[in-house]
């Protein structure tokens, strides 16, 4: 697949430490991409450009990847983003190519001392981490021994990453996330990190020169995780980390495409062959027209499958300016118990689903990333109908009792079967199913704040007293997100008490 996804798909890191109870790296003073989805704006005046800035700029003509359809530049409200050149750009243009060799990667890391170093302890395929380290090295070398400085002298210190719950003091994110399970999510992640952590520590005594204890420890191995959440970009098999495209907001639909194509020879590529032997680079393309300075978008992958917790989580923001918009955005990851242990057709009903290309262990449940949307609230229900499903059952339609008899003597044809548990099959199973779905979501909504205290905690910054502060925001952010959740379970309360009430009539 050589389509360059502009997701920075959801990692639960392998990592953490009360980080923010340590001292963080305080290397970077600029602003960074503040990342919120507010919906494109227009033209804007930009902000004084810091020092930092200006050195990117630098940095990037000298690196032969300077841009005349887009730059960075500084708007308020927003931080250091990516906005259209002087002579604007149209439909089609190719907006940046960023070769290879500019990226952060996985291997590059693991070809290096550090890499060398911490072989025993950090897999080849944990991305994350040789990323995380290889930031923690680029900083370490200094202005003056790092080719790459004025784009790590650019990222975002810890501070100015407000949203990021990795981040968050185990205290404070208990309390705002208290009922949601974005809390055990974060604190589980957080946890793995301290423990890879560790283990690298172990090895750093040995090569002193490699890791300087300044920059490599706890504090600073979260940090750096959390700029790879954010802002590492999937290319091709590996995990990238990309100056220039990754100052690009986000925009819900925004048509700019990131793809792969070749370094120097402008646009995207379609076919693996066309890139062999040469060197490949990250191209965006723009998807419209866009006026000098209209700030550059691309979309995280909110449109369609990532709710408003895997966006807090992965990118320290919730996506919307309204309740509305915060609740269509909301889900909330469920298992629902599968096939009982003890059921007679349990090898029967394994085999089924196998033969469906469903994965080993399928029939023990299924997780759900709920949303509040009808198809969400019916996604579990083919599977809890097998679960349910018995040939003895009278209030079984009668092609399905056929083809659970079919079942049991192991001659059902699984395509057949699985289209029909699309659909009720019957009161005594759409009951039981219904019983589960709704306990489970009970349970989940149980430990929720309810809405009315959630609502005004979610408001927007009104100039009040406190609400400009790290605190004030985290609230909001955790506030939209269980706001979300409460949406997604109310939605799927809401369709399975009507089934229930019917499968009893």
């Amino acid at each position: 697949d050589l389509m360059l996804r502009c997701l920075a798909p959801l990692y639960l890191l392998s990592t953490a430490a009360d980080a923010y109870s340590l001292d963080a790296p305080r290397h970077f003073v600029a602003a960074v991409s503040a990342r919120h989805a507010r919906g494109t704006v227009a033209s804007a005046a930009p902000a004084a450009a810091p020092p930092e800035l200006a050195s990117f700029r630098a940095w990037l003509s000298e690196s032969g990847i300077a841009s005349e359809a887009v730059e960075p530049a500084k708007l308020p409200g927003w931080g250091v983003c990516l906005v259209a050149g002087p002579d604007g750009v149209a439909q089609g243009d190719t907006l940046l190519s960023i070769p290879t060799a500019l990226h952060l990667t996985p291997a590059s890391v693991a070809a290096g001392p550090v890499g060398a170093a911490v072989a025993r302890v950090v897999p080849s395929d944990d991305h994350s981490a040789l990323l995380a380290l290889g930031l923690l090295e680029q900083l370490s070398r200094g202005e003056a021994n790092c080719s790459s400085w004025p784009y790590i002298e650019l990222l975002p210190s810890g501070d100015e990453m407000v949203g990021m719950p990795l981040l968050w003091a185990d205290e404070e994110r208990a309390q705002l996330l208290s009922g949601s399970h974005l809390e055990g999510c974060v604190a589980q992640a957080r946890q793995q990190l301290l423990e890879q952590w560790a283990a690298v520590e172990a090895v750093l005594p040995a090569h002193a020169e490699v890791f300087p204890r300044s920059v490599f420890n706890a504090a600073g191995y979260l940090w750096a995780h959390a700029v790879v959440l954010s802002r590492a970009l999937p290319f091709g098999e590996e995990l990238h980390l990309i100056p220039l495209l990754d100052l690009a907001n986000h925009a819900a639909g925004s048509p700019h495409a990131c793809s792969i194509g070749v370094s120097g020879e402008g646009g995207a590529v379609s076919e693996a062959w066309q890139v062999e032997g040469k060197e490949a680079a990250a191209v965006l393309t723009a998807g419209a027209a866009a006026a000098a300075g209209e700030q550059v978008f691309i979309d995280y992958g909110e449109a369609g499958w990532r709710s408003s917790w895997e966006m807090l989580y992965t990118y320290g923001f919730v996506p919307g300016s309204s309740v509305e918009e915060w609740i269509a955005a909301g889900g909330r990851p469920l298992f629902f118990d599968g096939v009982s242990p003890s059921d007679e057709l349990l090898p029967q009903k394994r085999a089924l689903l196998a033969a469906l290309g469903a994965s080993e262990g399928a029939a023990d449940g299924q997780w759900l990333d709920l949303k509040p949307t009808a198809d969400q609230c019916v996604a579990m229900a083919p599977l809890l109908r097998l679960a349910n499903l018995s040939p003895g059952d009278a209030s079984l339609e009668e092609g399905v009792r056929r083809l659970a008899e079919a079942l049991a003597e192991w001659r059902a044809d699984p395509t057949a079967l699985w289209s029909a548990l699309q659909r009720p099959v019957g009161a005594a199973v759409e009951a039981k199913v219904a019983e589960q779905v709704l306990s489970v979501c009970e349970e989940a909504l149980a430990a929720l704040p309810p809405a009315d205290e959630l609502a005004p905690r979610a408001k927007p910054d009104q100039g009040l007293p406190g609400d400009g502060t790290a605190e004030a925001e985290r609230a909001r952010c955790a506030a939209r997100v269980m706001l979300g959740e409460r949406s997604a379970l109310e939605a799927c309360v809401s369709v399975w008490e009507k089934v229930r009430a019917a499968a009893a009539a």
